[in-house]
This record gives structure tokens, C-alpha cells and sequence, in this order.
């Protein structure tokens, strides 16, 4: 239902704006003319290190190393006679980042081996020449039981779900019975940094060991690294500290510490047995074992298993994580703020680096947009984060006529956007890193207008050709997508198998989603695809997703029309179940019935779905196990699938923030800019313009957005999009309700203390504690100016009431764009008063990012700033 503003809304929303303008017109003129600063970084971390397998290193980090040279050469510079020596011999393996680490991926490469060899019985895990790296976090690397503080070997933590293909990259933590050859070799023990160890699977019923700790989901390891041709290897390691691996520790003081380590574990071509008979746990006779020191074209066996020579190779890297609490002392006072995922990025860095100044802790809880205006309207917090304003539309299940008496000002702090990230390539090492998307396809993937994700189990599909013909087997199949990208319809390499191409998170939303699905209703193919009418190849949607009145619609159809209004998260409409029947449920499945959230599931968050991309984790649910214990104590359950592996072709894809995209190394998709005509097989690339996520696109978007007169908050218009404008670039807001009774003088100040080292050594593009991250573009001079009049509304506040008359000053307009901000600004008269401001100009939001400067007239407001770090937290409700 529509609602209308009540009386006076519009007018008090321009007065606040106004005012907040008009308060800093002084100090504006100073920064209109300040250079913008560079966005660039460096590539390579000033924390990065190298290590040689062979020794010579720097002292600080050959303590930690094993000495190959003295334990396999001969002192001559020989092997001595473990053909371990010449194979690993010029390894060196280079970490890009080693200190200062959060929750993130860093880049490992190495030089100096042969490449990968497969060979014929691929399938049976037969291969030579590949790396091994898992994270640990034992206090001491040269430890007789350092090995059993480090994750690694969980794929799968279920008894019976071990195919031949996992043996070469995940022999430990499987039971002995499910290991078929390779029962010979116990299963790894793992001991948690809170000192509890695994029991091994298999062993007094038990069936979970070291998923009992982490499983395929959680667990960091790479299993199986390819070396290329030219002797190198490059890949991304996710490094996790205590937030995300409890177990592990890392960065947490009360328990690892801040030091953890990177263990890089090389397999060669030559056999690791060191006791009598050990080719059979190191080797395995199936694949033509042979004792210790023998060349031969299989490499099997845990790397860190004591039967077998592969752990003493290992190369070892410390790892320096940030405390995640930053340094706040304990018992600091904490402020609460609520709102959007997007600004948890910068909230993360700017934490680490305030806590040793300041003594107030903000903590930053996620909530969808809708509820956490809907908490400011009603004076649960003071302020929230937002991109959306506060309107009868948008503030939830909330009385509209809590507007009437709010005074809503709203602060920019961050500008950034949301991104389709991706992991793309080929069994054969080809990565696929130019990908490019269209309104009409990821309004497919959003739909679930693909075959493979639909439930469906044991090889068997529901019959929907009767309603929903012509659908393609998966996204990589389909002929929009392989026709954009220049892929031949078979034979491109990417992942052939059963795989959920498309996460996303839920159940709660964001402004941000809100605005991609505008994105979408902005395209006449999507809007057409939406409505039910088939693509140029007969695709068609997802029935279940028709609005109601559709004929074409299924179980009822959707309450409202997708095709035009837009919604804040992304629906699971789809309403399958396998079996259909409950009784063959019964029978098979202790009467369970897979849906699409159980085959399919959400991420909790957009952080988290770019850290489930980056592994190519789809969870991809839809095997069933008799082994494992459900939640009833029953034996049987619906097991996910285990992440891809880069050599057998990947391919997975979502959206997630551009911070935390960046953070994790992801491609993102170009996206088409939306049209207002339908194209066709033969124009469909042809006329569309795709655009990538940068700062110089998302600054074009920002110059392209105008704010709204009633409120002044920016949003893009997508029908006037240009050429170089990225088309989900966002701007955060801090809402505060001004007239609230929760803001005392206290809370008043804490809050203009936010907003100042938002706008002020916040707004700092770097990668030191406390700096702006890369994927958010800084503040403009007229950001800047807008921040800090509402921080000075909230030390200041205007007296309740007023007599109505209007003052007019003169102020100066904020650039258009990145191609008239330069020299001075023109003024432009604004008026501040009680009474609507008629005849306001729409201006561009931001375009030409300001440098941080603490100079000129803002030297007071911002240096008498309480500057505070900051808490994430999440809230799990919608």
C-alpha cells in the first residue's frame, strides 16, 4: 500500500537540510578547491615475505624453518638420497601480507618446481609436483606437535560421503572404514587452541571427528595447489582469525595470540615412507607404492601424518593478526549504532585504529534498512545507517505519523557499492576474469530459473515441462550468458557437474538489495523476462516467481509483481519439495523433504557470501547419507557438497559489498547498464554499455545521483546513467532523529564524534588502521561539508519551535562532477526556515573525492572530536 507523508514532513526534511549546509558555508569554500586524493594502492603489502625451502633466509624468520639443507643434502649441495633435496630444492614461496591481519585473503605464490603432472587414473588422485597450505596456530613451529594445531582434512566430517577422487587431497579425517586403501594410515589429530581434540571418526560411534572442529564450510585449507609450466604457482589463502576460527585463535590474545602461522607443505616426485611398509599410508599399493626415496608419478598420504617425510618439507610463515576487538580497553563504554552491512568494512578498519585514543567503543549492529529506521523513528537508537531515507514507505510496520514530529538529518559517511563477485575457470588452469552480466540474467539467477536449482536428488528432476519448458541444466549453459561472453556453448571448461552457480544472503535485507532489484526493474528484458515472456532462446522464468493474477503462476504465485516493485532481500520462492511424496520421504529419507532454502542456503551475510565465493563453497545439498546422525539422533541426513576444486573447473557467483569483495581478491562482474527497448539475439551485446566496479566508475555514479529535495539524500537514477557509471554505487547515510529523547548531551557528542572521524581521518584512502579500505570512495569537499553540519546540529541543537522567519546565506553549490569541479564554486542562494523551501535545486551527490584535511575553519569542530573504535556485531532477526 502506498502511503502518503503526513503534514509538514516534507517541509521539516528541507529545513534540515538547508540548515545543515548552511552551517558550515564558511568552511566550505576552503575545501572546494583541495586536490582529490589518489585511490591507488600498492599491490604488494609492506608486511610481505619470502621464505627458501633450501635455507639463507633472514634470521627473523629461519628460526621457524626446518633444516632441509642439513637433514636431505649431503653438505656439497646433493641430494642425499630422499630425491626430496632436488625436488624442492628452489622452492620459494612468497606471502603478500603478513601483519596487521583480519578476516581477508592473501596471496601465496611459488617459484621453483616442476609443474603439476596428472595421470591416467586422474580420478583416483594420481598426480605429482602441487603445494599444500593450511593455517595453524601452535606457539611453536619446530614443536614435535605442531602438526596437530593446524586445520587441515575435513572436507567432509561424515563417515560414507569419501569419493576415490577426494584420496589425494583429504585423507585425514575420515573414519578407517570409509577410506577404503588408505585405512592403513590413522586418522591426524587436531587440538583446538581451548585444548579439545578431535576423536577420530569410526571410533565408539562416533561420526563426526574433526568436523567436531571445522568442516568443508569453515575449514581454510587448499588442498591442492597446481604449479604451472613456467615452475610457478599463485593462489589466494584465506586467513581467519579468532572471529571466524575459534578454534584456531588467531589474533586473540585470551588465546593464540597474536601470531599464527602459514605452512605451505610441497609434494614432489618422490616417495614419502620413512617406516617399513609406510608406501601403502604414504603411497598406496593400488597406485604402485614404493619406498622412501624412489621416484614416482603418485603423491598420496596426509602432510602432516607422522608414517610419512611430507611434513618435515614443509615452509612455515607467520602470520600477525589484528586483535578483532582492536585495542579498546575492557570495560570501555560502548555506543550503538545500527544499520547497513556496507560500512562494516570501513567500521572493521577504523576500529584498529582509534582504541588506544579513545575510551567510547561503537559497535555497529546489521539490520535490515527498513528495521533500523523503523528503531530510529521510535527512539530505540540514535542513529542508524541507511541508504534510503526515512519515508512512510520505508520505515516498516511503523506508525507513518512518527514522521510529523522527527527532525531527520542525514550525515554521509561512506560511499561505496554492492558487486556480483565471482571465482570462474577451467579444469586446465585458464581463469576466466572479464565476465559480463546483463539485467536479464541475474534476474534469472535471482529467480531460480535454472534446472539445477530446483530441488531435486538422486539424479532425478521434478517433470516441469508441462509449465515451464525450454529452461536451461545451469547458468553456464545458458545461451544469453555464453552469447555475451563469447563462450562456446560446450567445452569452455567451466564446472560441468551439479553446483548452486548463484548464493546470496538472507533471510535479512538491505537498502542495498532494494537497490539491485531497481537495477533490474530498470531494463525492458528483465522487466519482460519478469512478466513471464520468454528470453530470445524461449527461456522463461521460474513460474513460482509470477505475481498471482499471472495464469502462468504456481503455487499460488507471488502476493505482488516482481517486474515493478522492489523488495529489500532476495525470496527463495520456489516451493519444490523431493520427494514429493511424504510417504517415499518416509520410506527414504526418515520423511524428510528437501526445499530450496535446505538444498540451497543463504549466507548469514555479505561478508560471509564473499568468503564462501572465494572457496567455492556452494553447499550445494541434495546427497543423502545413511551415516550421519541427524538433529533427532537419527541416522540418515541431507549432506552438502564439498567445495570445488580449482582443477576440476569452478564456477560460483553473488553479490556481496565492494569491501569485502576487495578483501577476499574476487573478480567482480561488468555490469550492462539497464535499456529501455529489448534487444536481440543479435544486438544483445551490441547495445548495451558494461560497466566494472571501480572508484573511477563509482565516483561517475556518484556525480550521476541527485539529491532528493525533501530529504536530502542521493540516489541513482537509472535512466540517466551514463556510459561510465557503475550502476549499484550507494551512498551511506547517518541518520540521526534530532528531536529524539535518547540523544542527552552525551550521546550528542559521541555521535558528532563519529561523524566527524567519518568525514575527517576517516575519510583517508589507505590500508592503515584507522584509514578508509579499498572498495568505498572518500567523501567529497560537499560530503564533507554536509557531515559536519549535522555534526554540528547534534552539539548545537536549533531551538524548538522558531518564529518562522527565513534567513538567507549564500553557499556554495557542491562540484556537478568530476569535470566541473575545478577552480571555484559558484554560490547559490539557500534559504533556512520554518516553512517549505520552494523551488530547491537537485544536486549531484558526489563526484570528485575530497582530501582529508584537518585545516581551515573545520580544525575546531573535528579536533575536539571524540574519535572512537568500533564493534561489529550482527543482528540475526529481520
Amino acid at each position: 500500500m502506498t502511503r502518503t507523508p503526513p503534514p509538514g514532513y516534507a517541509a521539516r526534511a528541507r529545513l534540515l537540510r538547508w540548515a545543515s549546509l548552511a552551517l558550515v558555508a564558511a568552511s566550505t569554500v576552503g575545501l572546494m578547491a583541495l586536490t582529490p586524493p589518489t585511490t591507488a594502492h600498492a599491490e604488494t603489502d609492506d608486511s610481505a615475505v619470502t621464505v627458501k625451502w633450501a635455507g639463507g633466509n633472514d634470521p627473523s624468520l629461519q628460526r621457524f624453518q626446518v633444516d632441509h639443507a642439513r637433514l636431505l643434502s649431503d653438505g656439497n649441495g646433493n641430494d642425499a638420497g630422499s630425491g626430496h633435496w632436488n625436488d624442492f630444492k628452489d622452492l620459494e614461496v612468497s606471502v603478500s601480507k603478513t601483519r596487521g591481519l583480519g578476516d581477508e585473503a592473501v596471496t601465496i605464490t611459488a617459484t621453483g618446481m616442476a609443474g603439476t603432472t596428472f595421470q591416467s587414473n586422474y580420478s583416483a588422485g594420481s598426480a605429482s609436483n602441487y603445494l599444500q597450505v593450511f593455517q595453524c596456530w601452535g606457539s611453536d613451529p619446530l614443536a614435535p606437535d605442531f602438526a596437530e594445531t593446524c586445520q587441515f582434512g575435513a572436507w567432509s566430517g561424515e563417515a560414507g560421503n569419501v569419493k576415490a577422487s577426494d584420496a589425494m587431497y583429504k585423507v585425514v579425517g575420515f573414519g578407517a572404514s570409509s577410506r577404503g586403501a588408505f585405512s592403513a594410515h590413522a586418522e591426524t589429530l587436531f587440538r583446538s587452541v581451548t585444548g579439545e581434540v578431535n576423536v577420530p571418526s569410526g571410533v565408539n560411534g562416533n561420526l563426526n571427528g574433526l568436523a567436531t572442529f571445522f568442516d568443508a564450510s569453515t575449514s581454510n585449507e587448499l588442498p591442492f595447489v597446481r604449479i604451472g609450466s613456467n615452475k610457478t604457482a599463485s593462489t589466494e589463502f584465506e586467513v581467519q582469525s579468532a572471529a571466524a576460527q575459534p578454534y584456531l585463535g588467531c589474533g586473540s590474545e585470551r588465546l593464540a595470540g597474536s601470531r599464527c602461522w602459514l605452512v605451505v607443505v610441497p609434494r614432489g616426485t618422490h616417495s614419502g615412507e620413512l617406516a617399513p611398509g609406510g608406501e601403502l599410508a604414504c603411497m598406496g599399493s593400488v597406485n604402485g607404492g614404493k619406498p622412501h626415496g624412489q621416484a614416482t608419478l603418485v603423491q598420496l598420504g596426509s602432510p602432516l601424518g607422522s608414517d610419512c617425510s611430507y611434513w618435515h618439507d614443509r615452509i612455515v610463515v607467520p602470520l600477525d593478526f589484528a586483535d578483532p576487538r582492536g585495542q579498546c580497553a575492557t570495560g570501555s563504554a560502548e555506543v550503538r549504532l545500527v544499520g547497513s552491512e556496507l560500512l562494516a568494512g570501513a567500521m572493521s578498519s577504523w576500529q584498529q585504529g582509534l582504541c588506544t585514543t579513545e575510551s567510547t567503543v561503537y559497535s555497529l549492529t546489521t539490520n535490515s534498512g527498513d528495521l533500523s529506521r523503523s528503531q530510529l523513528l521510535t527512539n530505540q537508537v540514535g542513529v542508524s545507517v541507511v541508504s534510503n531515507p526515512l519515508t512512510p514507505a520505508t520505515i516498516g510496520t511503523v506508525d507513518p505519523a512518527l514522521l510529523e514530529g522527527a527532525e531527520i538529518a542525514y550525515a554521509p559517511v561512506a560511499n561505496t557499492g554492492l558487486v556480483i563477485a565471482y571465482v570462474a575457470s577451467s579444469g586446465s588452469g585458464t581463469q576466466f576474469t572479464d565476465l559480463k552480466l546483463t539485467p536479464r540474467l541475474l534476474a534469472k539467477a535471482l529467480t531460480q530459473s535454472f534446472k539445477l536449482e530446483v530441488p531435486w536428488a538422486d539424479g532425478s528432476f521434478p517433470d516441469f515441462d508441462g509449465y515451464w519448458p525450454n529452461r536451461p541444466i545451469r547458468f553456464t549453459e545458458d545461451p544469453e550468458f555464453l552469447a555475451l561472453n563469447g563462450l562456446p556453448a560446450s567445452g569452455n571448461g567451466m564446472l560441468a557437474g551439479p553446483n548452486g552457480a548463484f548464493v546470496v544472503t538472507g533471510p535479512q535485507g538491505d537498502d542495498v538489495v532494494d537497490l539491485l532489484w531497481r537495477y533490474v526493474q530498470s531494463d525492458a528484458d528483465a522487466v519482460a523476462f519478469l512478466k513471464g515472456r520468454p528470453d530470445p532462446w524461449g527461456n522463461t522464468i521460474n513460474p513460482y516467481y509470477l505475481p498471482s493474477p499471472h495464469p502462468n503462476a504456481q503455487g499460488g504465485g507471488l502476493a505482488f509483481d516482481l517486474a515493478s516493485i522492489p523488495i529489500d532481500r532476495f525470496l527463495k520462492a520456489d516451493q519444490t519439495l523431493v520427494p514429493a511424496s511424504k510417504d517415499e520421504a518416509k520410506k527414504k529419507y526418515n520423511g524428510q523433504q528437501l526445499d530450496s532454502i535446505t538444498m540451497q542456503p543463504y549466507s548469514g551475510s555479505l561478508s560471509a557470501n564473499a568468503s564462501r565465493i572465494f572457496r567455492a563453497d556452494t553447499r550445494y545439498t541434495n546427497e543423502w547419507d545413511v551415516h550421519k546422525v541427524n538433529s533427532a539422533g537419527e541416522r540418515g541426513a541431507w549432506i552438502p557438497a564439498v567445495p570445488q576444486l580449482e582443477n576440476d573447473g569452478r564456477f560460483l557467483f553473488g553479490p556481496t559489498d565492494a569491501a569485502a569483495s576487495d578483501r577476499y581478491g574476487l573478480n567482480a562482474m561488468q555490469l550492462a547498464l539497464p535499456l529501455s527497448r529489448e534487444t536481440t539475439r543479435d544486438d544483445l551485446a551490441t547495445a548495451r554499455t558494461f560497466v566494472a566496479p571501480t572508484d573511477a566508475t563509482m565516483q561517475a555514479a556518484g556525480a550521476a545521483m541527485a539529491a532528493n529535495p525533501d530529504t536530502g539524500v542521493a540516489q541513482l537514477d537509472f535512466a540517466t546513467l551514463s556510459g561510465d557509471a557503475y550502476p549499484l554505487t550507494t551512498t551511506l547515510y547517518a541518520a540521526v532523529n534530532l528531536s529524539s529523547k535518547r540523544l542527552d548531551a552525551a550521546a550528542r557528542e559521541q555521535f558528532a564524534g563519529f561523524l566527524d572521524y567519518s568525514a575527517g581521518p576517516g575519510n583517508v584512502r589507505g590500508a592503515a588502521p584507522g584509514e578508509l579500505p579499498d572498495g568505498y570512495v572518500p567523501l567529497t569537499e560537499a560530503q564533507i561539508a554536509r557531515t559536519s553540519a549535522v555534526a554540528e546540529l547534534l552539539r548545537n541543537p536549533p531551538a524548538a519551535g522558531g518564529s518562522g522567519a527565513t534567513t538567507t546565506v549564500q553557499v556554495p553549490a557542491p562540484p556537478a562532477s568530476v569535470s566541473t569541479a575545478t577552480g571555484a564554486a559558484p554560490t547559490t542562494a539557500m534559504s533556512t526556515s520554518s516553512s517549505p523551501a520552494a523551488g530547491a535545486e537537485r544536486t549531484a551527490a558526489f563526484g570528485v573525492p575530497a582530501q582529508a584535511v584537518l585545516g581551515g575553519t573545520l580544525v575546531a569542530g573535528l579536533a575536539g572530536a571524540l574519535v572512537s573504535p568500533f564493534l561489529l556485531r550482527r543482528r540475526t532477526g529481520g
